[in-house]
């Protein structure tokens, strides 16, 4: 019966707190206790439960029975962690001092101490459960990472009978384990940094009394005196009433005798009394904080009682904290989850006491892991697909238990693991081929990471035969990514990155994200803890030295050491020597790997031969002994032994052929192929040219594709190929690669024995053919139709297919990856990339779009070229000249072209609609472009374009206007935007880069001199004569703004300390840095010695500061250019730049004056143009000058890593030129004052400002074969001759307006020389000219007659000339004069009436009627305040006009422009069933009329108009205020001259960018993205067709004034001097 009440009230609590379960728990990692192997101290276990309870009467039990109960519970009460209630099977919570976490260089040291019948780890954890034991959560929360966290344990279990201590011995206790506390050195002893204490219940009086008597002992005074703090939780300070009950309960019932620390917990108890006037002397410089519990606690079913009450729970101390918890005595200091409110309060309430201790408050972390879709995000971000883990666990499942062990017990490693500083941040260790490094760099990830924590660790291993692997971009990216999804607070960084700048390192190279990841986020974030970065094969690498260059100058904000693995390199060797101060090499000796080998031997000699023991010691001697450290030599030699060991010659065989070199044993492998029968020969070296050259190694699913239709069938393929390769191929998680890169080299030095079974070549060549082949099959077209190209929801719209055709995934994305390695000038290369590009190269790109890689078209593009022009140099070969037409090389070549071409313009229209490629991109190429003399089918296209007097590719991409009066001074570009300064009116437009179309725009409200953004793209400062303002460039917003503090002129702007700051240059020779967020400022550099050459000072001209901030240059009119180093000191001299031709003036002459400064990226070398435009590259390390005479430049800047240099001269022409040699390989003629220049951050467009304009060309000369990671790519041009290119607009007069017949056999353009012509629809030749206006007018309005009899045409001066026409039966016009007038006034529009007798003349200030056939004027209506408005003739009324304002409309009198009076209309017909109930007026959000205007009219044949309204402020690029509005001409008769409202087109406002016409019932308009679009009037807004787009420079060129529309469907478009007609002959 006791036993059974007893068992009850154990479970009370327990069933209490069930219900009140979180979900939400703490990280698994976090959850993670201590074993007894990671304290700082020996523990005990607990002492054994009590003795059995007594035996008593019935009467006795039942009242025994009951208090018994409440011994039970009250106990736990006063401290629930009753023995009987711990898990059965745990080992019990340790006593004495136990570390919980240590941070590196901790700042405070937090104890934990436990109370009455508590323990050192079960008090803390919810449910007892020591996978919530939350004190290990503290270290992941903000402001408490840097702490080190201790629970104290002692044995205050109730239950132990022959327990005598005390509060006092407890508490003596705990300081001699603080005393004696030790770990490494004696930095790590408690007393070195500040103590807090967090105590609960008992607890409390034990750390008091701890203190009062330790305050005065000499041995624990120094301790003591660091103790900062305490927080208690429920601790009875004045007792508890409940004690003295327990106490005779324990004796009764239990048999035990009372407990001194029980007794001193009484109300009454002298002992409390003391401790609490005792303490109160002593604790008047500590933070104290008492939390008192207040919720009662369960002590029987239907019992509850306040345990420590709040008199009780609180000191009433000045310095006091206190306050309630919503929480009873047993769940104050147990908390579910690191949500639960109570633990918030208290790590809080911890944060708030050590405030004044932290020297620096770390970044939040609030979990140690991220969801998927971020995930999702974050691998799309930085280009990271595919298992980022599986080089890890294969390298991890094939090393041997145990191995490695002896790296960790080295010094030098031992180090380098576990100290914060500087010193030997890098270790490298170097070993020969085979010596296990990928094993050891494996375990080494595993056993730091059980030692320290799993986010700790970072790695990644280079592989040579995989291209991607070997990439130091994806490198650095795979590294990014592991932190990110180990670090959600980076992770956040990296999403805000790309949402506010749109940066993507999925295409970038490595110095872009070096600089904008590494340097900009990853060395400025607190990561908590010591990172280790574990490198393998570095010598697999692209290019080690630029790695290891990088690794060793790196200046993180947080400690992270790197251990990379490698071959005996000098390349990385050589770096780390030279800073042996931060870096330490090793070397993987053979006594180091020679027990690991051996282990290993043994475990496989065992079970390879017969129970020998002689003969197996021998040969493992043998094998141990002959490896020399190499694991892979000593793997080889046993798989041979495995075979061979039948005879005692077997057995010397193996193992003697191995002994001499592993070559001799891979060519015995290589014999053992090609002893096999033919067909198995042929399969085993097809899998090899695979594994040996394959850009990636194939699944079994690909190779099985690969090997169709001459090899089928395989039962087991995976198993086949292991076993036919000669041991040459290991399969792992369905992927074939070679056993080890020393394989590789073999393979590729006896290559031609494979390539002799293939017949087809080189490897690549079969691998080239194989892929070709599985593109040119017909039913890929039909198969990517079926696909949903709208669902963008995974990125990779294929990616459900992907299964269904294996090899589909690696043929799109490198098949040019093996053309580029193939042999130079190969027939069966050449026959299939002609029937690749003659028939299925447009399935290739609708595929490659739908897979949202478009990248790999200019890719495939350059590996083609890279082809082309090895079999151009190898062309004197006999053989190859008469096999080889020069012909075929140069329909490749055509195609190498337009693929780069039809990218860069039309790239994003294929990635929205990737089957546009079949119907819409031909026609729109021009007519000699390859891909339109191929896939152009005339008459019977999509669409029909004419007009175009270009007929080949030109290098512009597009025009940006900026408008009539807009001049740009300077243009700068990001990853997302391109930023156009015009200083007057201090306006900075920001255009979509990939689009071309307006972003917005910022005003800076003066003058601007300065536009410079930061190194991201996301934020930029633009500097007036009065202010400097910081922008945001994703939201548009002003983030700062500051009053210029000097007079001087700024000269030069650049954000530096992580953007936190400014730093200005003024022309005074001074640089001064001004906090943004405090408006400080401080100087940087003030120039006071004139020093050499400086008699006088001047003012500076140029000012150009070093990325690094290291360095200053300064140019001077008529004076040498200093270079200052800013950090020595202010006595120092300046470097001065003097040229060879001004070493021999005299004294006082002026010296050739610099017009431009420029710093090389890696701020060793200037660049200087001189006013003779003469460009100085000035080495300042090894002091040289190299002068590049007569240049012609006058305006120059660098691509972004310093390999190309662009040039503008006086002319307008624009060149590049590579570094360092300065070789000119592209020269642009054109015409126009170039202001400024940039290049894109890829350094594949180059971009200028220059008239009222911004070009942007995209010359094919910067997409080089083979380009990647190499720095040196201006290698890529020495051998290439320039390229000389043409601006084709330049030679022609624009297109200004354009008007078309309403037969649609005819149109009219005037242009911006004045003259007016007509020409044929059919093929856009001139038919007739008509007229010219002055040479230095610009038509700007061109009204014709519906009969075509008459023309009217007026110039931007206000002249109007009208021509009588007669079209002749030859289809020529005969042109008679008529009339010329001149208006005072903008002409906004001209207007003949139906019987061409009338003719309207509409300006900005009236409406005039004037007569044809009277030649004057017979009507004029002025305007004080006109809007814009437009006219149109009365589709069904001859004599009527309708005149359309921003709000309302007019029916008037041709005659008189009055209303027309009554009865005089007729029924008009309108379309009854069409339902435009839900369309809202315009009233309701009309603005004022003279805000607004009406730009574009149209009519439907049933009767509707529909007008396009903008805004004064209005964009054509961003479509910002503008509206569309329908009005039936219907409701105008019936209301006669009363107004009737727009209704809004309000659905389809987000579509439009412009209209175009009426094509019968539906309206044409075009769409935001170019695409023209029809819909059907009054439809809903999902029956939009979007029929075929126009080309971005189309649109782009004149800002969508010059397009016309007709009746019949033909579209025009001016395009510079042409004009495009377009013909959709299926019909809108």
């Amino acid at each position: 019966m006791l036993r059974r009440l007893r068992n009850r009230g154990e479970n009370v609590t327990a069933l209490g707190r069930n219900s009140e379960q979180a979900s939400l728990r703490g990280d698994s990692e976090d959850s993670e206790v201590p074993t007894s192997k990671s304290l700082a101290l020996p523990f005990h276990s607990g002492s054994a439960p009590g003795n059995s309870p007594r035996v008593h009467s019935q009467n006795d039990s039942q009242s025994v029975a009951g208090d018994s109960t409440l011994v039970e519970t009250a106990a736990s009460a006063l401290d629930h962690d009753h023995p009987s209630n711990r898990d059965k099977g745990i080992e019990d919570d340790p006593l004495g001092l136990s570390l919980i976490y240590g941070a590196p260089n901790s700042d405070v040291d937090i104890i934990f101490v436990h109370g009455l019948g508590g323990s050192s780890y079960r008090t803390w954890s919810w449910e007892r459960n020591r996978n919530n034991f939350w004190p290990a959560w503290l270290r992941h929360e903000q402001g408490l990472s840097h702490f080190r966290f201790f629970s104290f344990g002692y044995n205050a279990n109730f239950h132990d009978s022959n327990n005598p201590l005390s509060i006092l011995d407890f508490s003596k206790s705990l300081l001699l384990h603080m005393r004696t506390y030790r770990q490494e050195d004696e930095s790590s002893c408690i007393g070195t940094k500040p103590i807090i204490f967090i105590a609960h219940s008992m607890g409390g009086l034990v750390v008091k009394k701890a203190l009062i008597v330790g305050k005065h002992d000499d041995h624990y005074s120094s301790m003591l005196s660091k103790v900062h703090g305490i927080m208690f939780l429920s601790t009875p300070h004045r007792g508890s009433s409940h004690a003295h009950a327990l106490n005779t309960l324990l004796s009764i019932m239990i048999g035990s005798s009372s407990k001194v620390y029980v007794s001193e917990l009484e109300s009454s108890s002298t002992s409390i009394e003391d401790i609490r006037e005792q303490f109160r002397a002593i604790c008047s410089s500590w933070k104290l904080v008492s939390l008192y519990e207040s919720l009662p606690t369960k002590l029987l079913p239907g019992v509850k009682r306040m345990i420590v009450s709040k008199d009780s729970g609180v000191l009433d101390y000045p310095q006091e904290i206190s306050g309630p918890v919503d929480a009873d005595h047993h769940t104050v200091c147990k908390y579910h989850s690191r949500l639960d409110p109570n633990y918030l309060l208290v790590a809080n309430l911890l944060r708030e006491m050590t405030q004044n201790i932290i020297s620096q408050v770390t970044l939040p972390i609030q979990r140690d892991f991220i969801d998927d879709d971020k995930r999702v995000r974050l691998r799309n971000i930085l280009g990271v697909w595919g298992d980022v883990q599986e080089d890890l666990d294969r390298n991890l499942f094939q090393a041997f238990p145990d191995s490695c062990q002896w790296l960790h017990h080295q010094d030098s490693f031992i180090h380098w693991l576990n100290t914060t500083d500087n010193c030997h941040r890098i270790l490298c260790l170097t070993g020969l081929p085979g010596t296990g490094k990928s094993t050891l760099a494996a375990t080494t990830v595993d056993y730091i990471r059980k030692a320290h924590t799993e986010r700790s660790c970072q790695y990644y291993f280079f592989v040579e035969s995989q291209p991607t692997k070997r990439s130091l971009t994806h490198c650095l990216k795979v590294l990014v990514f592991q932190l990110a999804i180990s670090y959600p607070a980076l992770a956040n960084q990296l999403l805000e990155l790309h949402r506010s700048s749109g940066f993507s390192a999925a295409s970038q190279k490595f110095q872009v994200i070096w600089k904008t990841i590494f340097q900009e986020i990853i060395f400025k974030f607190d990561f908590d803890c010591t990172l280790h970065w574990v490198i393998d094969a570095v010598d697999e690498a692209d290019t080690p030295k630029l790695l290891a260059a990088h690794f060793t100058q790196m200046e993180p904000r947080s400690s992270i050491k790197i251990l990379l693995l490698t071959r005996p390199m000098e390349d990385v060797t050589g770096l780390i020597k030279a800073r042996l101060s931060t870096s330490k090499i090793e070397t993987i000796s053979i006594e180091s790997t020679i027990n690991d080998i051996q282990r290993y031997v043994r475990s496989l000699v065992h079970e390879i031969l017969p129970d020998d023991k002689p003969t197996q010691e021998t040969i493992i001697e043998q094998i141990t002994k002959n490896a020399q450290g190499s694991f892979q030599w000593a793997k080889l030699t046993l798989e041979s032994l495995r075979n061979n060991w039948h005879t005692a010659d077997d057995i010397k065989l193996a193992l003697n052929s191995v002994h001499e070199e592993m070559q001799s044993l891979y060519q015995r492998m290589l014999d053992s192929v090609k002893k096999q029968p033919p067909k198995l020969q042929s399969i085993a070296f097809i899998v090899l040219a695979w594994a040996l050259c394959g850009f990636r190694p194939l699944s079994i699913a690909e190779l099985s594709v690969a090997l169709k239709p001459d090899h089928d069938g395989f039962t087991s393929l995976s198993d086949t190929v292991v076993q036919i390769c000669g041991q040459f191929i290991r399969v792992d998680n369905d992927t074939i690669s070679l056993i080890h890169n020393t394989a590789r080299q073999f393979l590729l030095q006896t290559s031609s024995t494979i390539e002799e079974y293939l017949g087809t070549g080189t490897c690549h060549d079969h691998l080239a053919i194989t892929c070709l082949r599985y593109l040119c099959q017909d039913h890929w077209r039909q198969t990517l139709s079926r696909l949903d190209e709208d669902d963008v929801s995974h990125g990779d719209r294929l990616i459900n297919i992907y299964s269904k055709y294996p090899l589909l995934h690696y043929s799109l994305n490198h098949w040019s990856f093996h053309v580029s390695n193939a042999i130079s000038g190969a027939s069966a290369i050449v026959t299939l990339l002609h029937l690749f590009c003659g028939k299925f190269i447009l399935q290739w790109i609708h595929a490659v779009s739908l897979s949202n890689n478009i990248q790999l078209i200019p890719r495939a593009a350059r590996d083609v070229e890279a082809w082309i022009v090895r079999t151009r140099k190898n062309s004197s070969d006999t053989n190859l000249s008469v096999t080889l037409d020069s012909t075929e090389l140069l329909f490749l070549e055509e195609w190498t072209t337009d693929l780069i071409r039809v990218t860069g313009k039309f790239g994003p229209d294929l990635l929205r609609k990737p089957s546009a490629i079949y119907k819409n991109v031909p026609p729109l190429c021009p007519e000699s472009s390859i891909i339109s003399r191929t896939y152009n089918r005339g008459i019977n296209s999509f669409i029909t374009v004419k007009g175009l007097s270009v007929e080949g590719w030109d290098d512009r991409l597009a025009r940006l206007p900026f408008g009539p009066n807009g001049y740009a001074s300077k243009i700068r570009c990001t990853d997302v935007y391109i930023l156009t300064l015009m200083s007057h009116p201090g306006t900075v437009i920001m255009w979509y880069r990939e689009t071309c179309s307006e972003a917005r725009r910022l005003e800076h409200g003066e003058w601007v001199t300065i536009l410079e953004t930061n190194k991201t793209g996301s934020l930029a400062a633009t500097s007036g004569r009065i202010t400097l303002r910081v922008w945001d460039l994703s939201t548009g917003q002003q983030l700062f703004s500051f009053m210029k503090s000097s007079p001087a002129r700024v000269l030069s702007l650049e954000f530096i300390n992580s953007d936190a700051e400014l730093a200005i240059g003024y022309d005074d020779c001074s640089v001064i840095s001004i906090s943004l967020e405090s408006s400080k400022e401080s100087v940087i550099f003030i120039r006071e010695d004139p020093g050499l050459y400086m008699s006088y000072m001047r003012s500076a001209r140029f000012m150009a500061l070093s990325s690094d901030r290291t360095y200053i240059a300064i140019g001077f009119l008529g004076r040498p250019v200093e270079v200052w180093d800013m950090s020595l000191s202010k006595n120092s001299e300046p470097r001065i730049c003097i040229r060879a031709a001004d070493k021999c003036l005299d004294e006082g002459d002026p010296f050739n004056s610099p017009d431009a400064i420029l710093w090389h990226p890696n701020c060793s070398s200037v660049f200087i143009l001189y006013h003779d435009t003469t460009i100085v590259m000035w080495d300042l390390v090894d002091d040289e000058q190299v002068e590049f005479g007569d240049t012609k430049a006058r305006e120059i800047v660098l691509n972004y890593d310093g390999s190309l240099l662009l040039t503008s001269n006086n002319n307008g022409c624009i060149s590049i030129w590579a570094l360092p040699k300065l070789n000119l390989i592209y020269h642009l003629e054109s015409e126009g004052f170039v202001r400024d220049l940039s290049f894109s951050p890829d350094s594949r467009h180059i971009y200028d400002v220059r008239g009222s304009s911004c070009n942007i060309w995209a010359p094919a000369t910067l997409v080089r074969p083979n380009e990647g990671d190499s720095e040196e790519i201006s290698s890529n041009f020495e051998l290439s001759e320039p390229v000389y290119a043409h601006d084709h607009a330049i030679s022609q007069s624009k297109v200004t307006a354009l008007a078309i017949d309403d037969e649609d056999e005819y149109f009219c353009c005037g242009r911006d020389d004045g003259s007016v012509s007509i020409h044929s629809i059919m093929d856009g030749k001139r038919v007739r000219k008509v007229t010219n206006h002055s040479t230095s007018a610009d038509i700007i309005c061109i009204g014709w007659s519906s009969s075509r009899r008459y023309l009217a045409s007026g110039d931007d001066s206000g002249k109007i000339i009208v021509k009588r026409l007669l079209l002749k039966g030859d289809e020529k016009f005969a042109v008679f004069p008529n009339a010329e007038l001149r208006v005072d006034d903008g002409i906004f529009q001209l207007l003949f009436d139906p019987e061409e007798t009338l003719l309207l003349i509409s300006t900005k200030s009236s409406d005039i009627i004037w007569g044809i056939h009277s030649k004057k004027v017979s009507y004029k209506k002025t305007w004080e305040r006109a809007p814009g408005r437009m006219w149109l003739n009365h589709p069904q009324q001859p004599g009527w006009l309708v005149q359309l304002w921003p709000n309302h409309q007019l029916i008037l009198q041709w005659a008189d422009l009055e209303p027309p009076t009554a009865g005089t209309s007729d029924t008009l017909p309108v379309d009854d069933k069409q339902d435009f109930s839900d369309f809202v007026s315009f009233n309701s959000v009309i603005s004022p009329d003279d805000e607004e205007t009406v730009t574009s009219v149209v009519s439907s044949i049933n009767n509707y108009l529909i007008v396009e309204i903008i805004p004064h402020y209005y964009s054509l690029k961003t479509g910002s205020g503008a509206k569309w509005g329908l009005v039936s001409l219907k409701d105008l008769v019936s209301l006669g001259h009363i107004s009737a409202e727009y209704k809004t087109l309000f659905h389809l406002d987000p579509e439009i960018q412009h209209i175009l016409g009426c094509y019968h019932d539906r309206l044409v308009f075009l769409d935001h993205m170019n695409w023209v679009c029809t819909w059907k009037i009054g439809s809903d807004t999902g029956l939009i067709r979007r029929l075929f787009f126009l080309p971005r420079d189309w649109i782009n060129a004149l800002s969508l004034s010059p397009l016309a529309f007709s009746k019949k469907g033909t579209l025009l478009c001016a395009v510079g001097g042409d004009v495009a007609i377009v013909q959709y002959p299926r019909g809108f």
